[in-house]
């Protein structure tokens, strides 16, 4: 099954189907973090032992054993959370997993795959595991799925809003559900009990990060090489998190994608609008589709989405590092792109 945006029971819900494993696949970090929250809370809440292991071929089969076997004093049920090491697991260790979640079927077994779901499909678990498990995909949600997405974060959090302020705050959020779920917590804590309209969203939003963010994009697309130095100087002592700068890059440059592949391009104003492209960002956009190539857009996108899993703990790297050398790039390139233009 596929996750909802903010789910609840999820012990519960496994209880009443008659299942005791959850396989958890996925990086997006707010559904991560909801699924994780709620399964700490039923644990909690009704005295279930949380136990923590990381499957990898190095594993001790014995140790294993032992993990299994030894019974807690002080609660009557136990959850094991599994993550599972990337890569290929042997299968005396994956059949050792399978043995023990059928014999201890009064515990719990969460298995986290920190993998996108069409890697885990790749891989034999998905039959290991289908008839034994729910299974909870928590991929990052595309552009038709974001208003869903934070329609459920605001339920979530029990915040009242109406229809207009919910299509401005998915506007606002540029794609990036971290940046919605945010917003929604300030204005949870801003306007308690009233419902909140547009007028009252516009007033009141004022998340830095966000701001300095886009100006970090807008310095790199106009090839302001001195102001994206500052600005990533800035941001980096900030501590603003390195996933909020990949998703505002992956915002412009899958839109700027999308114009390059559009037989009207940037003649038809209209499909800016459709791209969520507002204000200014509507004239970067059109400075950028000038200025690069579509190989170059694409060679972009491969960047931001490394960047994006470095960010994440899928690969090994430096973010900032990363993030820094990607900005710079980009700012050379506009400048050169402007400057052959003008010559």
């Amino acid at each position: 099954m596929y996750a909802k945006y903010a789910p609840t029971n999820i012990l519960e819900n496994l209880d009443t189907n008659k299942k005791n494993c959850l396989a958890l696949v996925g990086t997006e970090p707010v559904q991560l973090r909801s699924i994780k929250d709620d399964i700490n809370n039923s644990c909690k809440k009704n005295e279930i032992e949380k136990i923590k292991i990381k499957f990898e071929n190095s594993i001790d089969l014995r140790d294993l054993d032992h993990i299994f076997n030894s019974k807690s004093l002080f609660a009557s049920k136990r959850l094991f959370d599994i993550e599972i090491a990337d890569g290929v697991i042997k299968k005396e260790i994956k059949e050792a997993l399978l043995k023990n979640i059928k014999k201890y079927s009064d515990d719990y077994f969460l298995l986290y795959f920190k993998k996108h779901f069409k890697d885990y499909k790749k891989q034999n678990w998905n039959d290991l595991l289908k008839n034994l498990s729910f299974l909870i995909n928590t991929e990052e949600p595309d552009n038709e799925q974001l208003f869903e997405a934070i329609d459920q974060r605001i339920i979530f959090h029990q915040v009242a809003m109406n229809n207009e302020a919910k299509k401005l705050l998915v506007n606002y959020s540029m794609g990036n559900l971290i940046q919605a779920e945010n917003d929604i917590r300030v204005l949870k804590l801003m306007y308690q009990n009233q419902e909140i309209n547009e007028k009252m969203l516009l007033e009141q939003i004022t998340n830095g990060s966000r701001h300095d963010s886009f100006s970090l994009l807008e310095y790199c697309i106009n090839g302001d090489l001195k102001k994206t130095s500052q600005a990533l100087i800035n941001l980096a002592e900030e501590g603003i998190q390195p996933v909020m700068i990949s998703g505002i890059f992956a915002w412009f440059f899958k839109a700027i994608a999308r114009i390059k592949n559009s037989s009207n391009q940037i003649s038809n104003s209209n499909i800016l609008i459709k791209l969520k492209l507002f204000g200014n960002s509507q004239n970067l956009a059109t400075f950028a589709v000038r200025n690069l190539n579509s190989n170059q857009v694409k060679a972009c996108l491969q960047k931001i989405q490394e960047i994006d899993q470095i960010s994440k703990g899928l690969k090994i790297g430096d973010p900032w590092l990363e993030i820094n050398r990607f900005s710079i790039g980009i700012t050379k390139m506009m400048n050169k792109g402007k400057n052959l233009k003008n010559g």
